[in-house]
């Protein structure tokens, strides 16, 4: 028996949430200050940069780095500072940033796109994921860490 179009996707079980015991050494505090200035200045180049690459979310958090230029960057994979000054630096930022986000969980995402970049409720995301409020917390802390490792703006006790 043939059957046609049967594609799945695929679902990868292997999040990595950081463990309260994991996060442990670090300031969270001051790390997640440190991201609410990384997430203003991503909004202002967002703005700035309109022609540059944009990283996208589809409704199920899968990211998707669409442009509306032809100007590619190769240089990627050197040592960057991610200050968003240029637009070489956004499209940097955007793609490091879609390469987190494709190790993360999804609560991990929602809670960085939505929360901090769209400015919606926590809540919104506790329920939309039926999550406990520690599930929720711990997701939280997670990812604003791992955001914060990725773009070495992370801070130690």
């Amino acid at each position: 028996m043939i059957i046609e179009n049967d594609v799945k996707s695929e679902e990868y079980i292997d999040e990595f949430i950081l463990s309260p015991e994991e996060l442990k050494e670090f300031d969270m505090e001051a790390t997640f200050n440190n991201v609410l200035e990384r997430i203003r200045k991503l909004k202002k180049a967002r703005n700035v940069f309109i022609n540059g690459y944009h990283l996208r979310l589809t409704p199920d958090y899968q990211p998707r780095l669409e442009a509306f230029t032809n100007n590619v960057s190769d240089k990627v994979g050197n040592a960057v500072e991610y200050k968003l000054d240029s637009e070489q630096e956004y499209n940097e930022f955007n793609y490091h940033l879609s390469k987190l986000y494709e190790t993360m969980s999804k609560i991990e995402i929602a809670y960085i796109n939505d929360c901090l970049l769209c400015n919606r409720s926590e809540n919104s995301v506790k329920e939309k994921f039926n999550a406990t409020r520690k599930t929720f917390e711990d997701a939280k802390n997670s990812s604003i860490a791992r955001f914060a490792l990725a773009f070495n703006i992370i801070e130690y006790k």
